[in-house]
């Protein structure tokens, strides 16, 4: 409680010490620090952000309602002196105070930390925004440009400067936007009679519409789609400056002419074909000059090598969209271009044409290859609530175009050295369990299958099938793990916005080989456990080997009223044991439905939508014989998991400001294990909590519905998960954050060993949702962004009545959360 009211009274301290800043300390006099823009159209204010894009003069950013950049730019001197004689004949007390307790030399070096501190202040922080009539003058032209563009012809814009107290101001806009123009009539003049009839072809598809408004973006629109028309019918000299509109408006009606040259510097607009079309598959710009010594002519295409041919033309097909004796086409262009650059094999991709005559034009393809075999090492240190910290290195081998189809092959071999605490180990050293694997893959981009797919998905939705094989083996100082792996992905996209994925097999295989070790490995639960029989059980002949049979037999809910606490440890060491030495077989078929709207990286306005459906084991124990003593069927003496999982999760983002943007996430997801098991195997399980999921609960902390039992790994077949965020910018690099993210866990079974509050019976089990709410600060390094979350406990479910909501809302029992990325 100490803690947290110092923490408070610093917290405190810092925004009262920022509100106290003197905002308008470097206005001149007679001028005003400009603290807000207001725009009104037809009396109402308005709500529409594109609109304030329009104006050219804007407040000073503000965090949370304070100018934070423009109070660090008012701590600084503007009139700084760089030069030390000059501060010292300005400071002479300050100069001789320092020099005659310590030296001119540190002297000089603290007037040369006052620069340094004043040259970061100037720097980091804003200068105030001063109110220019100048300025507001652009706005008013920007703003009645804007409203004549959208078709008010007659608008009318006005502004008003409301002077405030000390020195500040903000400016209201006024605009009368007036009767709205709208097209009355739209006629063609064509003067081609190959463009007048390709257009009439598609005139149905045209922008504008009769008795539509008048907007410029719809002729803008217009001109590029009818651009795009002709130079995807085969007219490669076409360009949108052949195209003009004029207007005729009277009456708030506007009569539309659409004017299209027939030619562009006196030569006509034709509609040509691809006559001939020619790969370099090596091409440099320092080798240009040098012969070919290696041709090939497949199908209509010529391949040449200034080296020996290293590409299949079979293969390179799939990735060629323009065709011989086909029509010009930028969208043929275009898709080559993204096929090649798509392939990973390619460091630069040109595309030139050249016209051989009127009719007929030479294409030809300049492909400048990556080096072939590449070598890549990383190392990293790892973490997870089942093993302890270790150091990771892993070595990978690329071969790009293994196949000469642009295939990329990577083999990885990894390594790791494990600190198991409560591993056994005599020689007490620090990194006691290692682990070592390796890993196949080939990426084809092409679907490797027996029959012809082309119909079902073209080679224009860049298909993909990946192959990985890949095993590992782990040591732990007797307890060891062997796993094994396999999947087989194919992947397309469906349009710019979708993608799917089918794995038509994800094998694994775990393999734990020696689980009766587990006692003499982990000697730290075996102790424990000792304890609790020697105190409570005395007569009970415990050995490393029936450590888990006397969990079962003797550690009940009986003891558990008696003996809380050590029930609670117990019953943890079971949980932990039966996570680590846990053997799955689970074969999954799964496919993956992916739309995401996000135009590019910039884009702060989008929606993000992914669904999986994955079984596991159904075709297996169709096939498989062999059961145990449970009749469960195994395959290598391990049981087949078999389930259905479904995962739903939607995100959807906001851009309300520069660099502010609303974000949204909501997850579901269900998995129900049935035939051949009556469990979802832990890896395969939910859980909730950590740095990209509920943020006030550590990863397995909470959960199951409104239980508490405090065991290590909460597990369910249930989740639900909801955040918002509201993400700005802070200074600079740094970005700021507050959110509050919702959800839980629960158990869907029949079983009787559940207790009722840990499953979802109807819509009642929503109340045992939680709520965590909290703040965070991240640093974006532009190529990566470093994240802190403080996650705090705002409605605890498993709580009594009345102390579920902020019993725990304190800093002493918050969650720090560091990641890497955003968190959604």
């Amino acid at each position: 409680m100490k803690t947290n009211f110092i923490i408070l009274i610093i917290l405190v301290s810092i925004a009262f010490g920022f509100s106290s800043c003197n905002a308008v300390k470097l206005v001149p006099e007679n001028e005003y620090l400009l603290t807000g823009n207001t725009v009104y159209v037809n009396g109402k204010k308005n709500v529409k952000y594109e609109i304030t894009d329009y104006i050219v003069q804007r407040p000073n950013e503000s965090v949370l309602g304070l100018p934070l950049q423009l109070y660090i730019y008012n701590r600084a001197d503007e009139n700084f002196e760089t030069d030390f004689e000059q501060w010292k004949a300005d400071n002479p007390k300050k100069y001789n105070f320092i020099a005659g307790i310590f030296s001119d030399k540190q002297a000089r070096g603290y007037r040369n930390f006052k620069y340094r501190a004043n040259q970061n202040s100037i720097k980091n922080g804003e200068a105030p925004t001063i109110l220019d009539h100048v300025k507001t003058k652009q706005t008013i032209d920007n703003l009645t440009q804007h409203f004549f563009n959208e078709g008010y012809f007659n608008a009318k814009v006005t502004s008003e400067d409301v002077l405030l107290k000390k020195k500040k101001a903000k400016v209201n806009y006024f605009i009368e936007t007036r009767e709205r123009y709208i097209i009355d009539s739209i006629k063609t003049n064509i003067e081609s009679k190959i463009l007048d009839s390709i257009y009439k072809n598609s005139k149905q598809n045209s922008v504008l519409k009769v008795n539509e408004p008048f907007k410029l973006s719809s002729f803008i629109e217009e001109q590029n789609r009818i651009t795009e028309l002709f130079r995807n019918s085969g007219v490669y000299r076409f360009n949108k400056n052949a195209i003009t509109f004029e207007a005729d408006s009277i009456n708030n009606k506007s009569k539309i002419e659409l004017l299209v040259n027939d030619s562009i510097a006196n030569f006509p607009f034709k509609v040509q074909r691809i006559k001939k079309i020619n790969i370099y598959t090596d091409y440099s710009f320092d080798t240009k000059e040098d012969p070919i010594i290696d041709s090939v002519f497949y199908k209509g295409y010529s391949f040449y090598s200034q080296k020996e041919l290293r590409y299949n033309p079979k293969y390179f097909l799939n990735y060629i969209f323009i065709e011989p004796n086909s029509l010009y086409q930028d969208e043929a262009r275009e898709l080559t271009r993204k096929s090649f650059r798509n392939l990973n094999n390619f460091r630069g991709v040109d595309i030139k044409y050249t016209e051989l005559d009127d009719d007929n034009l030479e294409a030809s393809i300049y492909l400048t290859p990556l080096k072939k075999y590449g070598v890549g090492f990383n190392t990293e240190l790892t973490h997870s609530n089942v093993s302890q910290l270790g150091i990771t290195g892993k070595v990978s081998f690329l071969n790009k175009n293994i196949f000469k189809g642009g295939e990329i092959l990577k083999l990885s071999i990894l390594g790791s050295f494990l600190d198991s605490k409560d591993a056994a180990d005599t020689n007490n050293r620090l990194l006691n369990a290692w682990e070592i694997g390796a890993d196949v893959s080939i990426e084809f981009p092409r679907f490797l299958t027996p029959f012809n797919q082309e119909r079902i998905v073209s080679k224009g939705k860049t298909p993909r099938t990946l192959f990985t094989l890949g095993t590992s083996l782990q040591k732990n100082v007797g307890l060891d793990k062997q796993k094994f792996t396999g999947i087989l992905d194919y992947n397309w996209v469906g349009s710019k916005k979708v993608k799917h994925s089918v794995e038509i097999f994800n094998v694994q295989l775990v393999k734990n080989l020696n689980p009766d070790q587990y006692f003499k490995v982990y000697t730290y639960d075996y102790g424990e456990i000792k304890a609790i029989q020697e105190a409570y059980f005395p007569d009970y002949i415990l050995t490393p080997y029936n450590a888990i049979d006397f969990i079962k037999q003797e550690i009940t809910p009986e003891f558990e009223a008696t003996n809380p606490l050590e029930y609670e440890t117990a019953k943890n060491i079971e949980a932990r044991y039966y996570i680590i030495t846990e053997d799955n077989f689970i074969p999954l078929l799964a496919y993956t439905f992916t739309y995401n709207n996000r135009e590019n990286y910039e884009d702060n306005d989008f929606s993000f939508f992914r669904a999986r459906i994955a079984t596991s084991g159904n075709v297996f124990n169709a096939i498989i014989k062999q059961v145990d003593s449970n009749n469960v069927k195994t395959f290598f003496n391990t049981p087949v998991a078999q389930y259905t999982r479904l995962d739903l999760e939607y995100k959807k983002f906001w851009s309300i400001a520069l660099e502010n943007t609303i974000a949204f996430r909501a997850f579901i997801g269900v998995a129900i294990p049935y035939g051949n098991s009556s469990t979802i195997p832990f890896t395969r399980s939910y859980f909730i909590g950590g740095p990209n999921d509920l943020r006030a609960w550590k990863t397995y902390d909470l959960g199951l519905g409104s239980t508490n039992n405090g065991l290590d790994y909460n597990v369910g077949n249930l989740k639900l998960l909801t955040s918002l965020e509201y993400r700005f910018n802070l200074l600079n690099s740094f970005k700021g954050a507050i959110f509050a993210d919702a959800g839980n866990i629960w158990d869907l079974s029949n079983s009787s060993l559940v207790s009722p509050e840990a499953k979802f019976k109807n819509l009642a089990s929503l109340k045992s949702i939680a709520l965590g709410s909290g703040f965070g600060i991240r640093y974006d390094l532009s190529f990566i962004l470093i994240r802190l979350d403080l996650g705090f406990k705002t409605y605890e479910p498993y709580l009594k009545d009345g102390e579920k909501w902020f019993k725990n809302y304190n800093f002493g029992s918050a969650v720090y959360n560091f990641g890497i990325s955003y968190p959604f």
